[in-house]
């Protein structure tokens, strides 16, 4: 008896793959995407009388949308929302970093070691007020006194007369092999691929049996538009436009695949 059904309860989406329409390759992928929302519109033109009247409708095209949200932020998500790669440091290929680091003064103390070397010294650092917003402005010196700290690799000679208990606040930069980057410009867009979906969800009749859906798209397309928020609970949304697959005589904007769990 042929595999045949038409209700499907749905779980959750499992992940989402894009992958390279050249050679198949690997491009991203998220696994934690909430609503999901796949959209089917179609462009009309009316045939109408002399008098404007409608005489029927005519379908000129058919787009389709997938839209959904990651329930975190996602670097590879959003390297490909630019149109970039994500860049990885490694040993030998160190990115650099920048710091805010905050120095609390003991009694004894005359120097302070930062957490890392500075790629460049910083040339001001500064007192930090009750409120946490930045205060008195000390600068680098060949020596410190009242006014000016001195700075040698990543030690910090401190300003004189401070008094315990005094936090200053250093701005720099260093070099890390142990970071990642993602870069937005205005020369770069996302690029174009085949998008799986994966959907768990049951038998509408037998909610014990667990079926996989594939939702395909041939040939789709991230939305550059994105708007992110950095809070806790917010999310990290993602648009799919689906181009048809243009040589192929079906024209696909994608397919909707369930098959059998298991196969004799």
């Amino acid at each position: 008896m042929a595999f045949d059904i038409n209700n499907f309860v749905i779980d959750h989406v499992i992940r989402g793959v894009m992958t390279s329409t050249a050679d198949g390759s690997y491009m991203w992928s998220i696994n934690q995407i909430t609503d999901p929302t796949l959209s089917v519109t179609s462009d009309t033109a009316d045939a109408v009388d002399a008098l404007g009247s409608t005489i029927t409708t005519f379908n000129r095209g058919k787009n389709a949308e997938f839209s959904a949200s990651n329930s975190m932020f996602d670097l590879g998500l959003y390297a490909a929302q630019m149109g970039v790669a994500k860049e990885v440091a490694a040993s030998g290929s160190a990115l650099t970093v920048p710091a805010f680091e905050t120095l609390t003064i003991a009694q004894s103390d005359v120097s302070k070691v930062l957490a890392h070397t500075p790629k460049t010294s910083p040339d001001k650092i500064y007192q930090l007020k009750g409120d946490g917003t930045l205060g008195t402005i000390y600068t680098s010196a060949v020596s410190s006194d009242a006014t000016h700290f001195a700075i040698s690799g990543p030690t910090i000679t401190l300003p004189t007369g401070l008094t315990a208990g005094t936090q200053l606040f250093v701005m720099y930069e260093y070099d890390s092999e142990n970071a990642v980057s993602v870069s937005g410009d205005a020369i770069n867009f996302p690029k174009a691929g085949k998008f799986i979906m994966e959907v768990l969800g049951t038998d509408v009749c037998d909610p014990t049996t667990l079926i996989h859906a594939y939702i395909v798209f041939p040939n789709a397309k991230l939305d550059a538009n994105v708007d992110v928020t950095f809070t806790t609970d917010g999310t990290h949304p993602f648009t799919l436009r689906a181009n048809q697959a243009y040589c192929d005589n079906k024209k696909t904007l994608f397919s909707i695949i369930i098959p059998q769990e298991s196969e004799s």
